[in-house]
């Protein structure tokens, strides 16, 4: 009989030179680097250049690859009217999801061109959909980033604390978001498109959207006070934690380090200690079952740090994730295979159609 799971676990369905993650190992790789090493000591572009041109750029590559971020960041004004039509029409991440089909702006370039050009305007974009002024072309992609999450804070160290989860977000291996990505790119459909398509699965709580969920925790926390008896009537009551638990890793998420010390660099995060509080609870109780913090909890208190609604949290993630989506769009492409699995029937038996 064959074997059904519709959750696709353990299912291979791809072969791919971007990313290698391990959940027994705790190992992330980004095309062979450490992907927590790779966070603490690049910037978001040389990140990107890695994944999409499989080597990290020496200092002439780094500043040419800014360069082109630079001269491709200029979405035309109506597509930024369009995006910012899009942000009153519909809740944040719905309507960033829907403005990603706008990043292809009707030209037909080779796929090494469009990606580049789509990276360059996400930061724009997505600041048009969330009504933020659009930011400097000449900015790097972290300060873009925070401008177009309306962050309260924008110094230097919390511009590099957020590039920190911008990297440790770049690229991930085949999270929901990746696969629906290259499901789009499978068929042929353009970077924008596909990014569409990957910002549309990020938004579900299962996904995404667990990072705010994360945030009303921390915030719950904080307000009882009492971070062992919250865990223990959680474990009483069987109740859920979110930003814990992973799919893929059943050791300590090894994103969570550099986060972390970026996040104490930076300094001021109220729920910082209460994460910490949590995690080493929680971990005491759950730790020997594989559960323990993931990346969402921290990241849920660095936005919060950074005066980031969590209405945006679901961009803050886009604006990472999208050089890796990218990359797996040039990826599958070129395989020129349609993504087309099978399903197993349980309906009704064949019969005819009433007179």
């Amino acid at each position: 009989m064959t074997k059904i799971d519709g959750s696709l676990a353990g299912v291979v369905v791809t072969q791919t030179r971007i990313a290698q993650v391990d959940g027994l190992q705790g190992l992330a790789l980004i095309r062979g680097y450490a992907l927590p090493e790779l966070a603490a000591r690049c910037s978001y572009e040389e990140v990107a250049h890695l994944i999409l041109r499989g080597e990290l750029p020496d200092r002439a590559s780094h500043e040419a690859f800014r360069r082109e971020l630079t001269d491709h960041d200029a979405p035309g004004e109506q597509v930024l009217a369009t995006a910012r039509g899009l942000g009153r029409l519909l809740a944040a991440p719905e309507a960033l999801a829907s403005a990603m089909a706008l990043l292809d702006e009707g030209e037909a370039r080779p796929p090494e061109e469009q990606v580049v050009a789509a990276l360059a305007r996400v930061p724009s974009l997505a600041a048009a959909v969330a009504g933020q002024p659009a930011p400097e072309p000449s900015w790097s992609y972290a300060r873009k980033a925070l401008a177009a999450l309306g962050a309260k804070r924008t110094d230097a160290k919390a511009e590099r604390a957020l590039e920190v989860l911008l990297n440790l977000e770049a690229e991930h291996g085949l999270s929901a978001s990746t696969f629906a990505c290259r499901i789009a790119a499978s068929s042929g459909a353009r970077a924008g498109v596909s990014l569409g398509a990957a910002v549309a699965t990020l938004t579900g709580p299962r996904h995404g959207g667990a990072t705010a969920d994360a945030r009303a925790l921390l915030l719950e926390v904080l307000a009882d006070g009492d971070p062992a008896g919250f865990v223990q009537r959680a474990q009483e009551q069987r109740r859920r934690l979110a930003g814990f638990g992973h799919r893929i890793y059943k050791v300590p998420d090894p994103r969570i380090p550099p986060l972390r010390a970026a996040m104490e660099a930076m300094g001021e995060a109220r729920l910082l200690p209460v994460a910490e509080a949590l995690r080493r609870e929680a971990e005491a109780r759950y730790g020997a079952r594989g559960i323990h913090a993931n990346i969402d909890l921290y990241g849920a208190a660095l936005l919060d740090a950074l005066g980031v609604e969590p209405t945006q949290y679901v961009a803050a993630f886009a604006l990472g994730l999208a050089a890796g989506w990218l990359a797996h769009w040039v990826e599958q492409g070129a395989t020129g295979r349609l993504i087309r699995p099978e399903s197993a029937y349980e309906g009704p038996p064949p019969r005819q159609v009433p007179r």
